[in-house]
């Protein structure tokens, strides 16, 4: 009979708690006892887990020797808390919260792309899944930095009202129904109106002008890019989209790279869908990323003012390979290779 390991979701009533609740019995996760953990307001629900209903139990509390590992798709300020306790115990941790992106020793890791930081993980006990735009970033770039070289990149990336939670969800929908109903639409979580409009800063802005987020994206790229000094500058607008992040990503090779060529690597890679989308000139956030656990790329073209320049437009589901999908291969791997 093959193991089972005994796993833990916490923040499992959020919306990448909810997509691990759907992709790993839908991938045959050998899971055995299943704990869903979120908040003590939440204890006591019942949420559906692989055809059964199990109730919520307390974060506050809960006994992280029970288990093996932890998905933590926590906020940031509470994922190193839980972290600790985890790992106090005996458990490893995956974490897609952002909250270890300044400590070295915990891997960053797209299971395409760097497995081998798998081989650090007994440093800390927690393995890092990068943010939505960074997976995006990451597989496309290593394609293209293994076939030409890469000099550096720029991104713009779009991202929806999802990858601020249920909350902003449900703003953007609040929203976009008291305007379509001739009423004021005020905004609570968002810092601004959503519906109807963008905002060309999310989250915290720092004293370089940058924002957290668009230094989180930069820092996680290059991190599983493995190559810490390529010159990179990223965007981060929220648009009033409920799911789907998008990218257009400008990169500059080392080595002349034809179109044709990079077509072609695109559409051999696994994961990656190069043809989505095509009849209308290139794959869309919601009406092809979303419930895909594919990466969309389209719009591959040469840059018309630099000599080795390439221009593409990404598109993924955010919570499912942008988190959650994820989360699950790093914790597949580790159950392959290192547990």
């Amino acid at each position: 009979m093959a193991r089972k390991f005994n796993i833990a979701i916490a923040g499992a009533t959020g919306l990448v708690g909810e997509a691990l609740r759907e992709i790993l019995p839908g991938r045959d996760f050998p899971a055995g006892d299943v704990y869903l953990l979120a908040s003590s307001e939440s204890a006591g629900k019942r949420l559906e887990y692989g055809g059964k209903r199990l109730g919520v139990k307390a974060l506050e509390d809960f006994d992280f020797s029970q288990v093996q590992l932890v998905f933590s798709a926590l906020p940031a300020e509470q994922a190193v808390e839980v972290a600790r306790r985890a790992r106090e115990a005996g458990a490893v941790v995956i974490d897609c919260s952002g909250a270890f992106l300044s400590e070295p020793r915990v891997p960053q890791v797209v299971p395409e792309v760097n497995p081998q930081r798998l081989d650090d993980f007994r440093q800390t006990g927690v393995v890092a899944s990068p943010s939505p735009a960074a997976i995006q970033l990451a597989r496309v770039l290593h394609i293209i930095a293994g076939e030409a070289g890469l000099e550096g990149f720029h991104a713009t990336v779009l991202e929806p009202a999802s990858a601020a939670g249920r909350r902003g969800m449900e703003e953007l929908a609040a929203q976009t129904a008291r305007l379509l109903n001739g009423q004021p639409a005020e905004a609570e979580h968002f810092p601004a109106r959503l519906a109807f409009n963008t905002h060309p800063v999310t989250g915290t802005v720092l004293d370089s002008g940058a924002s957290a987020a668009e230094v989180r994206v930069s820092l996680e790229t290059l991190s599983v890019l493995g190559e810490r000094s390529l010159p990179v500058t990223i965007t981060v607008v929220r648009v009033p989209a409920f799911f789907g992040t998008a990218v257009t990503l400008h990169a500059e090779t080392a080595e002349p790279l034809e179109v044709e060529r990079l077509n072609a690597l695109l559409a051999g890679a696994v994961g990656i869908d190069a043809a989505a989308g095509e009849a209308a000139g290139g794959p869309s956030a919601v009406e092809d990323a979303v419930g895909s656990d594919q990466l969309l790329v389209g719009r591959v073209r040469r840059d018309l003012t630099r000599p080795r320049g390439l221009n593409l437009w990404l598109v993924t589901d955010n919570l499912r390979k942008g988190a959650a999908l994820n989360c699950v291969q790093i914790a597949e791997l580790l159950l392959k290779d290192h547990l």
